[in-house]
């Protein structure tokens, strides 16, 4: 067997000599894998970073190239106090594809919640270079409202911490609370998530939430996206972005596919690793077949 090969690049002191060139609101992002491999770009969700995926994807290093970004606002990239809407993280994005030559190559996308959002968003300005997307626990919602009232319904303790508020209200709520117990009993982020809470700052986290989030709906980009083959991998148990928002997507978009996994929320890459790696690489390998859609298929993970 092969053995991973694994380079790493960082924004840092010992990676400066390798990025003196680089413009100041430059992405931070690491790579796995040769550098000739076939490039995949995993997109991380909201307060994550490229810790998300970083320790659980050295498997497909073996294959692939691995390029792992810390989105605009989050992790060791550059948080501008600006608006944080979806066109300021596509063409961030966009950026750092055209950095590292990439615009002109087939690439793959994997995104998880926000970054499948990103993702999308990409796929309708960019797609013409796509090969295929794989997008975990993909948040759908029809208006601001509905959003609103899943979050308020998906935890009994922000319930008790926000009883029901407005959204406004919800933002001054949060500024009152701060970062770590919002996202502790808002999103009930796992502590392998909160680790990089301190990451980020409120602007970033606040205005993607309400531009990203809360009054965004991909139903008014998806017809825009191309017929790339697309992976849908949902938990069953998602309380932040529910499973029967998305059910019909694959019977409205022939090309996608939607993969359901029993027992688990909306972090399913974290709790479910092995079998989420599974059926990305099953997808993957699938890149010189057309795509087979058999509308969902449930997973059993006794």
């Amino acid at each position: 067997m092969r053995r991973a090969i694994i380079h790493m690049e960082r924004r840092g002191r010992r990676g400066r000599s390798l990025r003196s060139m680089r413009p100041a609101d430059s992405l931070h992002y690491v790579t796995l894998g040769p550098p000739d491999g076939r490039p995949i770009l995993f997109l991380h969700g909201i307060t994550g970073s490229c810790r998300y995926w970083q320790k659980r994807v050295r498997s497909l290093a073996r294959d692939y190239r691995l390029i792992l970004p810390d989105l605009i606002g989050f992790g060791r990239s550059p948080k501008p106090h600006v608006e944080y809407t979806l066109d300021l993280y596509r063409e961030s994005v966009r950026h750092l594809v055209e950095e590292l030559d990439l615009a002109g190559r087939p690439l793959i996308l994997v995104g998880h919640s926000l970054g499948d959002l990103i993702a999308l968003e990409y796929a309708a300005r960019y797609g013409d270079h796509l090969d295929r997307m794989a997008l975990f626990s993909l948040p759908r919602f029809s208006d601001p409202v509905s959003a609103h009232a899943v979050f308020w319904r998906g935890s009994p303790n922000y319930r008790r911490l926000l009883n029901e508020h407005s959204l406004a209200e919800t933002l001054a709520q949060m500024k009152r609370s701060g970062l770590e117990l919002t996202l502790r009993y808002f999103f009930r982020f796992p502590w392998s998530v909160l680790i990089d809470s301190h990451k980020f700052t409120f602007k970033s986290l606040t205005s993607t939430i309400e531009h990203c989030l809360l009054n965004y709906q991909i139903d008014r980009l998806l017809p825009r996206v191309p017929p790339i083959p697309t992976l849908l991998i949902h938990g069953e148990q998602d309380s932040v972005a529910p499973l029967s928002h998305v059910v019909d997507l694959p019977m409205r978009y022939p090309y996608m596919r939607l993969a359901t996994l029993r027992g688990t929320g909306h972090h399913v890459f974290l709790t479910h690793t092995k079998k989420s790696l599974s059926l990305l690489r099953s997808f993957l390998d699938e890149s010189d077949k057309p795509l087979q859609n058999t509308d969902s298929v449930a997973i059993d993970n006794t």
